[in-house]
């Protein structure tokens, strides 16, 4: 099935007309490498390098079968070698200026083509009168939108864009975008807070800086003394930093300057994270820059028709009259509309062969009832239970001991009710509690929990973790909740609730013998009952329960799922339609230098996890799949292909498997794309509405391509995000493994009257990983509390 849907593109309709010149420098990686992660990051930080020295665009570019980085003509350029990064390069100017060809319509061509343009179209944006940037291709309007006027943030509404082409026609692909100040600026936090925190609260902060007229994101870096005192010298001025700001900088010719006085503290803050280049400014013109919470993100959630209309909106007023290379660039106003191919939903087996198939109707008309599907997937799983039949494992309910026993025995018969309602062959939860004494450090509390874990012998059980409430303390919660996860992930399968919530529902009464007790009134019962069903459905997945499978196999064998998160790698093997699901979570070894955010998963890892799990896979007589397909969250770096490859030859190395051919392929699935795509249809009065679910925009035939799985029959508010499914390497039809990845997003087991963003081997990771990959430990969780505890006591 096909439909026409909108997508948030204008086309730039003269691009064939386009010209321009470019210069290339040559790229040479300490031994002579030309693929795997650390070619990859060593050439990437290079084109930074080269953005940073030449203050202007720079691309990777393709020339005579090599891999170059391509930079404006009139650039200055010489050879130079960066050392470590984390290979040596070596970067050599080429002497010719060559010349762009829009005949030649190859991607690697195109793909020159759209960051130059991307970079023409910034250049321009930035001079527009009432637009500040954002970074990452986005600005926003100077004036805050009116949801601002009652709380303490600033609400920006902008856009974002980015150049996009396919099959050789370039467009302009706008989105909205939004961004979140607080009203004060720093100075006025800064008087809020003591002065030895200061240095805490400003570094890695992102803030807005109001420079005049200029405005734009920084990251913080510390605070010094009044700019009014503060010396500077720069070029042939030497005075004062406010004297500069006030006489040289940009505030100074500034039509409307922000209030600046001399008693401001001094700013320094850099232009991006990684920059060692510290710049003076003034706390005076700074604002925090805050993440979207919850409440925030309510006030900017858009339907696809606002959405839409906005974005026609800032393409009427702000991309027109762009000039590129000399010629004036013919920028469509309204959106682009294309024929996409929907995917059918996969029908579902359930327990004892069940099948909900959801284009069966009771009227007999193919399709009359799809709109029924997610809550036919929950009622199924209550009517016939779980898919696998496996004896549950000792279960408990772990409260503290400070909590009433009332109470205690409340949450034990509503969760065991509960789930026994899911699952009528679970047997009941166990009540235990656990030592309190200790309060408020989590760090031994969480000690002592595992000494009584260890004590009693429930090494492997399961069970729900109440969390409890301390008044007054805010962080004993988190604290906690994050140590047992982690300190005891090997020890014993966990399912966090709280105490906080629990009595949001529960209240103390009187029953008729005059006894204390703890019920749900009537008015509570129908959000309880919400709350419990959302927990135990993850409680499910925590036990390794699973509600219902696909009821055909894959295109593909066996789908291995791999993330990491800060020093840990998951991995989820999902065999055929589901019902075998195998996952596991791998601590990686830090390297010096990296951190948190930026650790990889190397080949020999993965390369070792699949021989095992595989191994297994054989010696319990089940057949080897033919064809094997990774999926990697977000970008793969060449390590998963080299461990695929390195895993089949290890297997056939010891016996495992014959010569036979397998197919091996690596999907990169990403939530979020650099393109901030949108696709929508008219609803039955012909506004737009979310794409149906399984809406596939093609971005490069039978290579890359975005899958809108959250629109028609799931209800979301606001508009639909893609997943974003490129093929990274292999030899699969493309098509086959991309209905795959949809049908797999089909298999939301902790919510399954809702749509899933990813495809479940991913989406289990994500679930499971979150848990540990954290910097929560013993050691620092217990500097952390004894630091909180002496500040208050100070105070």
């Amino acid at each position: 099935m096909t439909k026409d849907n909108t997508l948030n593109w204008f086309s730039i309709s003269n691009c064939s007309q386009l010209r321009f010149s470019y210069r290339l420098m040559a790229v040479s990686v300490e031994g002579g490498k030309t693929e795997g992660k650390d070619y990859n990051t060593s050439f990437n930080n290079a084109i930074k390098h080269m953005a940073s020295v030449t203050r202007g665009v720079v691309s990777e570019a393709w020339y005579d079968h090599k891999k170059y980085i391509a930079v404006r003509s009139d650039a200055e350029l010489c050879a130079i070698t960066l050392v470590g990064t984390p290979l040596d390069v070596y970067l050599e100017p080429v002497e010719q200026v060559f010349q762009f060809d829009p005949e030649d319509r190859s991607y690697e061509n195109m793909a020159l083509a759209v960051r130059f343009l991307e970079n023409a179209i910034e250049f321009q944006l930035k001079r527009k009168k009432g637009l500040w940037s954002g970074g990452n291709n986005s600005f926003l309007k100077k004036n805050p939108t009116s949801n601002s006027v009652d709380i303490q943030t600033d609400i920006y509404q902008g856009f974002k864009y980015r150049v996009h082409q396919q099959n050789g026609e370039f467009f302009v692909c706008v989105d909205l975008a939004y961004r979140y100040a607080d009203k004060n600026t720093l100075t006025e936090i800064l008087k809020t807070l003591p002065k030895e925190q200061w240095a805490g609260y400003v570094l890695g902060q992102s803030f807005l800086y109001l420079n005049g007229d200029e405005w734009y994101t920084v990251k913080g870096s510390a605070i010094g003394g009044k700019i009014g005192e503060q010396p500077f010298t720069k070029d042939d001025f030497s005075g004062t930093i406010y004297d500069y700001i006030t006489t040289k900088g940009l505030y100074a010719n500034a039509a409307e300057p922000p209030k600046l006085s001399k008693d401001s503290l001094t700013f320094y803050h850099t232009y991006t994270k990684d920059s060692d280049k510290k710049m003076e400014g003034a706390a005076d013109l700074a604002k925090p820059i805050t993440l979207a919470e919850d409440g925030l993100h309510r006030l900017s959630i858009n339907q696809p028709h606002r959405r839409f209309a906005s974005a026609e909106f800032f393409v009427q007023k702000y991309f027109q009259n762009f000039s590129f290379a000399g010629i004036k660039l013919a920028i469509a106003t309204v959106p682009f509309i294309q024929q996409c191919r929907i995917i059918d939903f996969p029908a579902l087996k359930y327990a004892n062969g069940h099948i909900l198939d959801p284009y069966q109707a009771a009227s007999g008309v193919h399709g009359a009832e799809l709109y029924l599907f997610p809550k036919r997937r929950r009622k199924f799983t209550y009517d016939y239970g779980l898919l696998n039949e496996d004896e549950y494992m000792s279960q408990y309910i772990f409260v503290p001991d400070t909590m009433p026993f009332a109470m205690q025995k409340s949450i034990k018969y509503y969760f065991n009710r509960a789930m026994m309602q899911l699952d009528k062959t679970f047997r009941g939860f166990e009540l235990m509690t656990y030592p309190m004494k200790q309060r408020p450090f989590a760090e031994k509390v969480c000690r002592e929990f595992e000494a009584m874990v260890n004590a009693k012998q429930l090494n492997g059980s399961y069970g729900l973790f109440v969390l409890p409430q301390l008044e007054g303390n805010n962080w004993f919660s988190q604290n906690l909740h994050k140590l047992v996860k982690k300190e005891l992930f090997d020890t014993i399968n966990l399912k966090c609730i709280s105490e906080k919530s629990l009595k949001r529902y529960m209240r103390s009464a009187m029953d008729a013998r005059g006894a204390k007790i703890y019920d749900v009134p009537d008015h509570k019962m129908q959000d309880f009952k919400s709350y419990q069903v959302n927990t135990l459905f993850k409680y499910l997945v925590v036990n390794r329960k699973w509600p219902y499978a696909l009821a055909k196999n894959l295109n593909y064998d066996l789908y291995i799922g791999i993330d990491a998160h800060e020093f840990y790698a998951g991995f989820c093997f999902l065999f055929k339609n589901g019902e075998k699901i195998v996952f596991d979570i791998e601590k990686t070894a830090k390297k010096a230098g990296n951190t948190f955010r930026t650790e990889k998963v190397n080949s020999g890892l993965i390369r070792d996890k699949i021989v095992e799990v595989l191994s297994r896979h054989l010696d319990a007589g089940e057949e080897f799949p033919k064809s094997i397909v990774v999926l990697r969250d977000g970008t793969s770096w060449g390590e998963e292909q080299k461990a695929l490859m390195a895993a089949i030859d290890k297997l056939r190395e010891d016996g495992k498997i014959d010569q036979s051919e397998v197919k091996l392929a690596v999907l990169d699935v990403a939530k979020s794309s650099a393109i901030p795509i949108r696709a929508a249809v008219p609803d039955q009065n012909n506004m737009l509405d979310n794409a149906d679910a399984g809406t596939v925009v093609p971005i490069r035939e039978g290579k890359e391509c975005y899958i809108f799985n959250t629109g028609f029959p799931y209800k979301i508010p606001g508009s639909s995000n893609p997943i974003r499914v490129s093929l990274a390497w292999g030899d699969i039809d493309f098509d086959k493994a991309v209905d795959d990845v949809f049908a797999m997003t089909q298999l939301n087991f902790t919510a399954p009257d809702r749509a899933s963003s990813l495809p479940l081997p991913l989406k289990l990771i994500d679930l499971i990983i979150r848990d540990v990959a954290h910097e929560y430990t013993y050691a620092n969780v217990q500097a952390k509390e004894y630091k909180l505890l002496q500040d208050t006591m100070e105070e």
